[in-house]
């Protein structure tokens, strides 16, 4: 087991003058610096290692407007720009791996005006060269139902980062119920005017070590409640307690076991040892809902997704087994009614259209609402691919796989919601 990410949250005063940021900044960076050094030492007494240290802020857009209007929004957008450029060289210098904001909190408008709109139009520009950066679009709660125009713009988003580099899209995500303090990316942001801190877990392979030592499903439902019992308890004291030597406020930890992609830290293998002849076959939504109603939820710092974790790229089994067509995108969506995290780094073809993208989203965030539970989608169109061709990035976290088959749109439909002018959908 690694800690996956320390992710710090902390406010930041977007588009004020650089200097001025920074000064704000610096003295919250060289504590967090310390803070990260002193955890680093005491998670090594218990071998555990951290992979990477993060840091998230506020939405973008958070209606306090009076700076987005200074200037025209054409300046402002650039400034914008040039802003997150800036921000990232900043956090390369202080050892921050990665850096996150969403865009804005689309759930909680009823309707995208004029900045909203052209703001999401430069995701793509936002993202593009800035490999620390990462973003996503909170366009759905149970509470105030689906924003559909920023679904659109959601869609529009991912199939335009995809082309002419489709890793791009793993720096982006659609959510839906994503509260904030979750550690992992794309979909952290932060609130709080108080810095403060969570965990996110890589530990697919604790999973599979307590399901191979149990004799029956039972007992490896009892077993991993014990086992993250224990890691909870052993972090919380370490985290509390360096916590309150810095002033930063521990938030919690998501308890997903996130994977890495070989086989012995997979949760594809850790499913087929609970006895599923594969990943996909019949009987994976109950080895999925094993697994994560083994996770305790009536604990303080239990928090974000909690849940099983599918990221098809990222594990070794999920990518095999794709490969070997033993799945596909509809089984996918009824894991994501149990796990934790929904659809996650799922290559899918090239000329997947906006429409097609937006009814995937849809679905998930219908799933989201009526379940009242966090799930977001990191799809990535892979142009010039279709369903079934190898795909294979030069990047450490991703397994060779291929691309995933759904079922196409076909013909025209004068009814089509994607057509239709409707902003909101709210059930009853």
């Amino acid at each position: 087991m690694r800690i996956r990410s320390i992710t710090f949250g902390q406010i930041i005063p977007f588009l004020l003058k650089n200097e001025t940021i920074l000064s704000f900044l610096q003295n919250k960076l060289d504590n967090f610096s310390s803070f990260s050094a002193e955890m680093r030492d005491l998670l090594k007494e218990i071998d555990i290692d951290i992979e990477t240290k993060r840091f998230c802020s506020q939405p973008l857009f958070s209606y306090d407007s009076k700076l987005f209007y200074e200037k025209n929004l054409k300046e402002t957008l650039v400034d914008i720009n040039d802003q997150l450029k800036f921000l990232q060289d900043v956090f390369n210098d202080y050892g921050i791996d990665y850096f996150a904001c969403a865009m804005m909190r689309a759930d909680q408008i009823q309707e995208l005006g004029i900045f909203e709109k052209l703001l999401l139009n430069e995701v793509p520009q936002f993202i593009q060269n800035k490999r620390k950066f990462f973003t996503s679009l909170p366009v759905a709660s149970t509470g105030k139902g689906i924003n559909l125009a920023a679904l659109k713009s959601g869609a529009k988003i991912i199939k335009d980062l995809s082309d002419p580099d489709p890793f791009n899209n793993l720096q982006f995500c659609v959510s839906a119920n994503v509260g904030p303090n979750v550690p992992f990316f794309p979909s952290a942001y932060h609130l709080s005017e108080k810095p403060s801190f969570s965990l996110a877990l890589e530990m697919a392979d604790e999973v599979i070590s307590v399901i191979e030592a149990s004799n029956t499903l039972k007992d490896a439902q009892l077993n991993l409640l014990a086992k993250f019992n224990e890691i909870y308890d052993n972090l919380t004291k370490i985290a509390e307690k360096v916590g309150r030597n810095f002033n930063i406020e521990f938030k919690g930890i998501d308890f997903s076991p996130a994977p890495y992609p070989t086989i012995e830290k997979s949760i594809g293998t850790a499913i087929e040892k609970l006895g599923i002849e594969y990943f996909g076959a019949n009987g994976t939504l109950t080895a999925v809902a094993l697994i994560k109603n083994s996770i305790p939820i009536n604990k303080e710092k239990v928090i974000g997704f909690s849940g099983f974790m599918q990221p098809v790229l990222e594990d070794f089994i999920l990518s095999k087994r794709l490969s070997e067509n033993k799945y596909n995108l509809d089984s996918l969506i009824l894991y994501s009614t149990m796990c934790g995290a929904g659809l996650d780094v799922v290559p899918l073809p090239g000329d997947i259209t906006e429409r097609e993208l937006f009814y995937i989203l849809l679905d998930i965030c219908t799933i989201s609402v009526t379940l009242n539970k966090p799930l977001t989608c990191r799809l990535m169109p892979i142009p010039g691919k279709i369903s079934g061709d190898d795909v294979e990035f030069d990047f450490e976290y991703f397994a060779p796989t291929k691309i995933i088959d759904f079922r196409r749109l076909i013909g025209d439909n004068k009814n089509d919601l994607f057509k239709k002018n409707e902003k909101n959908l709210k059930f009853l």
